[in-house]
C-alpha cells in the first residue's frame, strides 16, 4: 500500500497483520520502519510488499526501529545479517542487545533473536540517510526507549511513531499503547504526550498499529492525551 509518493505500508492491516511496518524511498537509501512478527513469521509478507513496489528487500540500506517490542523489531537481526544498518535509541539498543523482557518474547510465546545496533539516536538529534534527514523524538512511557522518526518530505511532516498510540478505523478514535511491557510508565507517558501536543505539529501520523493519519495527525495525538489526562488522573 502507497500511503505519500515516497513512503509504503510493508506489513499491517491490509495483509492482514496487526503490526505497521513502512518503506521510505530516499534518494541513495531505502529505509524500513520498524518490522517484525506477532503470531508467526511475517518477513515474507515485507519481501513481497517491496516487491510490489519494485524493490527488492536485499536493497534495503536500514532499518529504523521505534521501540524494542517483537512486533517492531523482531527482523532486525535478520535486516542486518542482509547488510542494512540498525537504528535505535540507547534504551531500544540495549533491550534488543539483550534480548530480554523489553522485547516482550512472552507477549508472543517467541524468541527474541537479540541484535546489535549500528546507530544510536538520541532525542533531538538529526541522521542524514541517503538524501532525507530522520529527526528523533524522544517518547517514554508505553517503553522507555520509544523514538518517534519524524521526516520532511515535499513540505509535509511525518511521524513514524510506533505505539505511541494506535489508530481507530477511520481516524475516529484512538489507543493508548499496549500496558503489558515491564518498563510502561504511565506518568511519563502522559507528560511525552503533553510534551508531543506542543511541538509543531505532524501532517501524517504513521503509527505501528491501525491507517495512517493523513491530514490529521495533529487531532489523533491531541485525542491521544486528551484520552489519558481523562483515564489515567
Amino acid at each position: 500500500m502507497q500511503i505519500t509518493p515516497d513512503v509504503y505500508l510493508t506489513n499491517g492491516y491490509p495483509y492482514g497483520r496487526h503490526q505497521n511496518g513502512y518503506l521510505l524511498r530516499a534518494p541513495e537509501a531505502l529505509i524500513v520502519i520498524d518490522s517484525g512478527d506477532m503470531e508467526d513469521d511475517s518477513f515474507g509478507t515485507v519481501a513481497a510488499a517491496c516487491r510490489r513496489w519494485g524493490f527488492e528487500v536485499e536493497q534495503v540500506t536500514h532499518l529504523l526501529v521505534t521501540h524494542a517490542h517483537f512486533d517492531h523489531s523482531s527482523h532486525a537481526a535478520r535486516f542486518r545479517r542482509m547488510g542494512a544498518k540498525i537504528l535505535a535509541s540507547p534504551d531500544t539498543a540495549e533491550a534488543m542487545a539483550a534480548g530480554d523482557d523489553r522485547c516482550i518474547g512472552y507477549a508472543m510465546s517467541r524468541y527474541f533473536e537479540p541484535c546489535e545496533t549500528d546507530i544510536l539516536i538520541e532525542d533531538g538529534k538529526s541522521v542524514e540517510l541517503g538524501g532525507v534527514v530522520v529527526r528523533a523524538i524522544e517518547a517514554p512511557g508505553h517503553t522507555n526507549g520509544l523514538m518517534v522518526y519524524t521526516v520532511t518530505l515535499r513540505g509535509e511532516r511525518l511521524w513514524f511513531c510506533g505505539d505511541l498510540l494506535k489508530v481507530g478505523p477511520e481516524c475516529a478514535s484512538v489507543e493508548l499503547g499496549w500496558p503489558g511491557s515491564p518498563d510502561l510508565n504511565r506518568p511519563l507517558y502522559l507528560d511525552t504526550l503533553r510534551r508531543l501536543v506542543h511541538l509543531p505539529p505532524c501532517d501524517i501520523l504513521l503509527p505501528g498499529h491501525g491507517p495512517a493519519g493523513i491530514g490529521v495527525g495533529k487531532r489523533l495525538v491531541d485525542m491521544a492525551y486528551t484520552k489519558a489526562m481523562v483515564e489515567w488522573r
